[in-house]
């Protein structure tokens, strides 16, 4: 049996292997892919080096000179004025062709030729300086100086306000020299100013500042050039062998559609990610034959850890990219009509990436899970050495689950009759309506599902910060919870016609009520070492508990202000009905029907859970639990992960061991109840040793306690069930 099984297996490979290698050399033959794999890199690097050096250098080196149109009322206050800025550091200049020095910092010009407050209406003036009063002639440190100027500029120009910040700051460098000056006049050793902060950068190398980021323009090329190298394969492997009419003959092998598409896909891939190698190579070449990389990079350069980054990058975003194309290149009836369907998604493409331009603009938020535009921020950071490892492992997750969502989207069109056919109907057939009824969505459903939960949540959690209160910021996340993991997946199961009371039959069991006993025991005592590994991963950690406990002592203190009866909905019993009918319920059947054959996925025909699903679906649900609470908002995000994640274990192998999500959400909402409860009676348990202290490990007897309760609670669910038990229909 295990040889038969393995014999498969390796037939199986060994045809997608050879389906591979057949679309690989139809593609690589054509002299068009070539062309854009190898030529355009070639002519387009050295091209682009020249308007870096031309456009970008020369107006990099320009900001470093800008110059300021001042305005005066007359030519005595201008000459006087000009002197005092000329104390503070300000370099003027007469205006006129030639007469600008050579050298750095900003030059300032004066005008009394015109009205000042017209002037600086027009955009002929960046400021005007007035005095209120008369100005003195000169500034003798032999006398007392009272003066107060005012100082009119634009709000909605750039240029205006920093003439108005350089003006200042001169102002007061002036005003300092005087009265440093007219100390020593009166021979009072106070120096002036008594206290100066001296700001140093550890940076040893002066770069120039511009209003476009060429770390964000690599990335932004690179990304558009990969997209550039897949469009080509994509069209031609799909719509353009649908027009030639050998799609039909292929879709007629005695081979599964979804290999053919596999096949196909990885030629996308493939193709995609030599242009991108070629791209990457050639940038290289470009930027340390010109001497861009210093400018563009700093002082390290653009090193291997860096280029091995960006195309670890490129590989990601081409994964999801190759199979985003597929969906749509699937649909055409004709190469001309996926051309038409590919410009607007080119353009789309191009909003969110060029976003990485914007300089100062930071990677976080809703950022974080826009596709494309995650990816350009993040190359941006990995060239710049600003990237975090949690902004990392977002993108990453988030783009890998988009490229996951994608190609389960292909696969449904591409398996669809209409693609073979010179029928539009590929989008129709995706959304329409499945005509048998099924015991569990489909890989691809739960897949797609996930894919719209995830930005879901950086979305809809970014409008807490917008309430005031502790009490409305939890009513939203019970919101958020409901529609993401109860709203959302219930349409899916209403569009694939799911019977979801599968999920909470009771198991055929005499001794059931002992698994019920069970999950109030686990979930009565998983607290506790929920806890302790928080406090352990954090200490490991070594986070600053002095400012988290200050932090937990406030939320505890907000906590009590709200009923309880608001708490433990909010917190224990939302969570845990949602949570548990998303992943042990929708997420944990679409695994576990991927593993039955076709023939056992009707309601029609008993069959029992294959052991391999069960135990694939106990694993993928745990992880993909803990990772979800990950992006929840917590300031002990990381150490909840591991804390979070073993519990989806724990919960996990209840669902498995009962067959029904029912005695998993008893112990998942007695769980919240339980944690939440101790920190809102905090003051009440310090006499038994609970609550005084969340940053510090528990009592000994507690963790006795906890540990006899926790196996007592193990005993009662595996006596009380038997493992993959039968449910009732």
């Amino acid at each position: 049996m295990v040889r038969t099984s393995a014999a498969e297996n390796s037939g199986r490979l060994g045809r997608l292997w050879r389906l591979t290698l057949k679309e690989l050399r139809e593609i690589l033959r054509d002299r068009r892919t070539i062309l854009t794999l190898i030529l355009m890199p070639l002519l387009l690097y050295p091209l682009l080096s020249i308007a870096f050096q031309q456009f970008f250098l020369s107006q990099l080196n320009a900001v470093d000179q800008p110059v300021f149109n001042l305005a005066f009322r007359n030519p005595s206050e201008g000459r006087f004025l000009v002197h005092l800025l000329r104390e503070g550091g300000l370099t003027f200049d007469e205006p006129g062709p030639n007469s600008r020095p050579r050298g750095t910092g900003a030059v300032f010009t004066g005008n009394v030729d015109l009205d000042p407050e017209e002037g600086l209406q027009v955009g002929r003036a960046d400021l005007v300086i007035r005095p209120l009063g008369e100005p003195i002639g000169d500034l003798d440190p032999r006398n007392d100086l009272q003066l107060d100027l005012e100082l009119l500029y634009r709000e909605d120009s750039a240029v205006s306000r920093e003439a108005a910040d350089l003006v200042t700051e001169a102002l007061r460098k002036s005003g300092e020299r005087f009265l440093d000056e007219r100390l020593k006049v009166l021979q009072i050793s106070q120096r002036s100013p008594p206290i100066l902060a001296q700001r140093r950068s550890l940076s040893t190398l002066e770069t120039p500042r511009s209003k476009i980021s060429l770390a964000a323009v690599i990335p932004l090329i690179l990304t558009l050039m990969t997209v550039t190298g897949a469009v080509y394969p994509a069209i031609d492997l799909t719509a353009g062998e649908r027009e030639r009419g050998t799609l039909e003959v292929l879709m007629a092998a005695p081979i599964p559609r979804v290999s053919l598409l596999f096949g196909k896909y990885v030629a996308v891939l493939t193709v995609a990610l030599l242009t991108a190698a070629a791209n990457l190579l050639m940038m290289t070449v470009t930027l340390q034959a010109s001497g861009l990389g210093r400018a563009v990079f700093g002082a390290a350069g653009f090193n291997l850890a860096t280029l091995g980054s960006i195309f670890a990058l490129l590989l990601l975003f081409a994964a999801f990219y190759a199979a985003l194309l597929l969906v749509v290149t699937c649909t055409a009836r004709s190469f001309k009509e996926a051309q038409a369907y590919l410009i607007p998604l080119m353009l789309l493409s191009l909003a969110p990436g060029t976003l990485g331009l914007m300089p100062g603009l930071p990677l976080d938020g809703l950022l974080l899970v826009t596709p494309l535009a995650n990816i350009v921020l993040l190359g941006r950071d990995l060239l710049t050495n600003q990237v975090t490892p949690w902004a990392a492992i977002a993108v990453v997750g988030s783009t890998a689950l988009y490229a996951a969502a994608a190609i389960g989207l292909a696969s449904r069109i591409f398996g669809a009759e209409s693609v073979l056919y010179s029928s539009s109907s590929g989008w129709n057939d995706l959304w329409r309506r499945s005509d048998r009824p099924r015991r569990a969505p489909s890989v691809t459903a739960a897949v797609v599902t996930v894919a719209v939960i995830f930005p879901l949540f950086f979305l809809l959690q970014g409008v807490g910060q917008f309430l005031t209160g502790l009490l409305p910021r939890l009513q939203l996340g019970g919101v958020i919870t409901m529609v993401a993991f109860g709203a959302i997946p219930a349409l899916v199961c209403w569009f694939g016609r799911v019977d979801v009371r599968r999920w909470y039959a009771r198991p055929r069991s005499s001794e059931s009520a002992l698994a019920w006993l069970g999950a109030l025991a686990l979930g009565l005592a998983l607290w506790v070492p929920d806890h302790e590994l928080i406090v352990a991963v954090a200490r490991a950690r070594g986070v600053d508990f002095a400012g988290l406990l200050e932090r937990l002592t406030s939320y505890a203190g907000e906590l009590r202000l709200i009923p309880v009866a608001w708490v433990v909905a909010l917190i224990a019993v939302i969570p845990a009905v949602f949570e548990e009918f998303f992943f042990r319920g929708f997420l944990w059947g679409a695994i576990e029907e991927h593993f039955r054959s076709p023939g056992e996925r009707s309601l029609a025909t008993p069959a029992a859970v294959p052991p391999q699903a069960g135990l694939t679906a106990w694993w993928v649900t745990s992880l993909v639990f803990g990772a979800f609470h990950l992006i929840m908002p917590n300031p002990l995000a990381l150490e909840r992960l591991v804390a979070t994640t073993a519990m989806g274990f724990v919960l996990g192998w209840v669902r498995r061991r009962t067959g029904s999500v029912l005695p998993g959400t008893l112990l998942h909402a007695i769980h919240n109840a339980s944690a939440t409860l101790i920190s809102y009676y905090s003051s009440r348990l310090s006499g038994a040793g609970l609550g005084q202290d969340p940053t510090t490990h528990l009592p000994t007897l507690w963790l006795i306690a906890s540990a006899v309760l926790i196996g007592v609670g193990l005993i009662c669910v595996g006596k009380g069930t038997s493992r993959n038990s039968e449910i009732d229909a």
